[in-house]
């Protein structure tokens, strides 16, 4: 691998992106998946004024006005001159969305669509090579993925499923191991990303255990947890799902998810406003069946990692993972990587006919993804999920005492684990 080309600092579609996140009052580095969320919900009225911030330079290059940022600014990250720009001041962070404010996210998000598929039509015309691979926090933008993908010339796109700064880890690992060995990596295709931590049934019964929760064993039953597990998600139940090694990177895959029945038409504005405590806006993504993706969504390749959004094709009604502009962060599970959640996708395909279920990430805003038993009973605690299916053990709301349940995290007998931030370097 060589370096032809580079892009230095300030110049980052990344910064750029963060700064009009500040502006539309979200968290830098927190918020640009809300921004993303939120544009197919507007017009891309404002691209001019998005453009006033770049000199494009040809061949993909490009350079900010600096004049609009400021990023030693703190949250912010611009100056007055970008309010002047856009002729509105700043959305406060708790204040109302308004149109306009939806009309900039749409706009910022169709400029960077349109950035990054120059840069990319530019690089394989100078490279020829059919298969692109892309990291960094832009990289996570899973619209923009797609769009990429169907209007450049490359066969495949491959994102790193930590491609925000918790996959610097990565790299410093693959360092690393050059230096104590001096051997390169083998070169493997990356099949999963299930490398977090796993606690056995020992530990999560002891845990259990020291509580008052009501509980059932399911060891020994996988079927019957399985079918059971099916059965509240057909009810309409909202499911903990806490299963096996914690995933790396910042997507839920089936081993720390929220999952519902994607065809309720009001699962979405519930989990959105009683379980994760969220905006809105926000859509919920759907995890199929590998060999059934084909059947509901416009994808005909592997997309293991939720990297990418396309159009729902689906005859089924799919109202609780279908966002405002027809599309899906699809994520294609598969027997081999993650079997427990594969099963789950059977039994309530057997169950409903439909080999989908929503899949969000199991945690409340402004929290990280559980990553610990004792993370997934605070959350099943302090939120409307209806079951928890911890490992082999089942814990059912309306089995329990809620008060008591309180009571229990006010003596702080379930203790939150140290992890503050969502950012995970596993070793």
């Amino acid at each position: 691998m060589e370096i032809f080309e580079e892009v230095d600092f300030p110049d980052s579609l990344g910064l750029l992106y963060s700064t009009i996140t500040s502006y539309l009052g979200f968290g830098v580095n927190d918020g640009e998946y809300k921004v993303m969320g939120l544009a197919p919900y507007g017009n891309p009225l404002y691209t001019d004024k998005i453009r006033a911030l770049i000199t494009e330079e040809g061949k993909g290059q490009f350079r900010l006005d600096m004049k609009y940022f400021d990023f030693l600014a703190g949250k912010r990250m611009y100056s007055d001159y970008l309010s002047e720009l856009f002729g509105r001041p700043p959305r406060e962070e708790d204040a109302a969305m308004d149109q306009f404010y939806i009309d900039v996210a749409r706009s910022m998000q169709k400029v960077l669509e349109e950035i990054l598929i120059a840069k990319a039509s530019y690089l394989y015309e100078t490279t020829g090579e059919e298969n692109l691979c892309m990291a960094g926090g832009v990289a996570l933008n899973c619209v923009a993925n797609g769009q990429v993908l169907r209007n450049t010339p490359f066969r495949q796109l491959f994102v790193q499923p930590a491609a925000n700064d918790a996959g610097g880890a990565i790299g410093a690992a693959a360092l690393a191991h050059v230096e104590l060995t001096g051997s390169r990596p083998r070169k493997e295709k990356l099949q999963h990303v299930y490398l977090g931590p796993a606690f056995s049934a020992g530990e999560i019964n002891k845990l259990l255990k020291a509580t008052s929760i009501q509980y059932t064993d399911y060891r020994g039953n996988r079927s019957g947890l399985l079918e059971h597990t099916a059965s509240k998600l057909n009810e309409g139940k909202v499911i903990g799902w806490f299963q096996g090694r914690m995933e790396f990177g910042p997507r839920s895959l089936g081993s720390r998810s929220i999952l519902a029945d994607p065809r309720s038409p009001l699962m979405r504005d519930r989990i959105n406003a009683m379980v994760k405590k969220r905006e809105g806006f926000r859509p919920f993504a759907p995890a199929i069946l590998d060999k059934r993706a084909t059947e509901h969504f416009d994808l005909d390749h592997p997309s293991p990692f939720m990297l990418e959004t396309c159009q729902v094709v689906s005859p089924l009604d799919l109202p609780a993972i279908t966002h405002v502009d027809g599309s899906a962060r699809v994520q294609t599970v598969h027997r081999e990587t993650n079997e427990r959640f594969y099963e789950l996708l059977r039994a309530f395909d057997r169950l409903t006919g439909c080999p989908i279920l929503l899949n969000t990430s199991f945690n409340i805003k402004g929290e990280p993804i559980v990553c610990t038993p004792e993370d997934a009973v605070r959350c099943f605690i302090t939120t409307d999920i209806d079951c928890l299916i911890l490992g082999d053990f089942i814990l059912d709301r309306e089995e329990n005492n809620l008060e008591l349940l309180k009571l229990l995290l006010m003596h702080d007998v379930v203790r939150q684990s140290g992890i503050t931030h969502d950012v995970y370097t596993f070793v």
